[in-house]
């Protein structure tokens, strides 16, 4: 169960939804509307994603590092740039797998549940 006090410092956050699997993103879209977010996107195309980020004021991001064959790592320092807490969702944990710079991103192991992505999500987003 979600506590109403971690559930609140995510309530109307603007939260960037990059994935680019279909019913991952339905089901973390859905999670995210739970926890009280205001979901943009879901997106798969990296350029899509840099537009979102220099249309909108945005709280914070939830990136697959790979969309559609492409990884997110180029446009990282976009987001870092802006100051946007960005936690990185992969299907692979080996850090060592990231470029050095982003290695200590936030970060989930796909499949990841409700639970989880909520605590990540309130650590690195709820809190900015």
């Amino acid at each position: 169960m979600i506590s109403s006090s971690s559930e609140s410092s995510l309530a109307n956050r603007r939260i960037l939804l990059a994935e680019d699997e279909g019913l991952i993103a339905l089901d973390v879209e859905a999670m995210l509307q739970g926890f009280g977010c205001e979901v943009v996107g879901p997106l798969s195309e990296l350029e899509d994603i840099l537009l979102a980020i220099q249309a909108q004021p945005l709280d914070g991001a939830l990136l697959d590092v790979n969309l559609r064959g492409r990884q997110v790592f180029d446009i990282l320092p976009e987001f870092i740039s802006r100051n946007i807490p960005v936690v990185l969702t992969s299907g692979y944990d080996d850090a060592s797998l990231f470029p050095h710079a982003f290695r200590e991103l936030p970060r989930i192991s796909k499949p990841f549940d409700q639970s989880t992505l909520h605590r990540v999500c309130v650590s690195t987003i709820g809190r900015h």
